[in-house]
């Protein structure tokens, strides 16, 4: 009986133990979506680490039916950012030196690259990936364009007088607002379909090495990334053209 007795002991100090006294906490992560949203917002800086919210607005944290706003928990909980994770589901690691995607009520990046960046991007559980995520300067700019026509492009294109090849090329005259209009070459364009007299939001993002910066539409395309291809049904005065750079 006494041995009976140690053993049943010894099974409770031991779920005890494992439980956290028998009860766990209840957390998880409350949040409306926010519209009009196409970049990510600097929320707060915190031990040389740049937090980013992408597409939220009224972000709290529940825990034991205790509210928190989101802002003030990252502000004042030292383990926020982990506690966070361990509601989410490693979805990916990336080869730029261990970035993850964590995924679940929302999507949280936790960036780790070669080139030393350690941001943190959390958005709602749709946020992709962009180009311009965990890099050290990630300003990218919208440009409204109407394509006013568009057709496949295999000519030989050259880049510092060396021949280079790119995939699913287009040549594409787009006019803009009040602006110019004239023909660009767009290589790699494999995730959207151009429409002829359709408009489109182009989200690009300068190269680090661009040099003598001009804002017309032949430098932009030659000269950035396009992050992102978005049609717009907005016309004139409404249309997005942001400047080129954030100085």
């Amino acid at each position: 009986m006494k041995k009976i007795m140690l053993t049943i002991l010894f099974c409770s100090i031991l779920v005890i133990g494992l439980t956290g006294c028998g009860k766990q906490k209840e957390y998880y992560i409350d949040y409306q979506n926010q519209s009009e949203c196409h970049k990510p917002q600097l929320f707060l800086t915190k031990n040389g680490k740049n937090i980013y919210t992408y597409c939220l607005k009224n972000t709290k944290i529940h825990i034991n039916k205790k509210e928190i706003e989101l802002k003030k928990y990252l502000e004042d909980d030292p383990n926020a950012i982990d506690n966070i994770i361990k509601t989410l589901n490693l979805e990916d690691t990336l080869l730029d030196g261990g970035t993850q995607i964590y995924k679940g009520s929302i999507c949280l990046i936790k960036c780790n690259t070669l080139a030393g960046n350690n941001d943190i991007y959390i958005g709602n559980k749709d946020m992709k990936f962009k180009q311009n995520f965990c890099k050290n300067n990630n300003y990218t700019f919208i440009r409204t364009y109407t394509v006013k026509d568009v057709s496949k492009y295999t000519g030989q294109q050259y880049e510092d007088g060396i021949p280079v090849s790119y995939g699913n090329s287009f040549k594409v005259k787009l006019s803009e607002f009040q602006g110019d209009t004239k023909y660009v070459i767009i290589n790699n364009l494999w995730d959207i379909t151009l429409e002829k007299d359709k408009t489109y939001e182009f989200e690009f993002m300068l190269y680090d090495d661009a040099k003598d910066v001009k804002d017309d539409i032949e430098y932009i395309f030659k000269n950035s990334t396009i992050i992102e291809v978005r049609k717009t049904n907005k016309t004139g005065l409404s249309q997005i053209q942001e400047s080129i750079n954030n100085k």
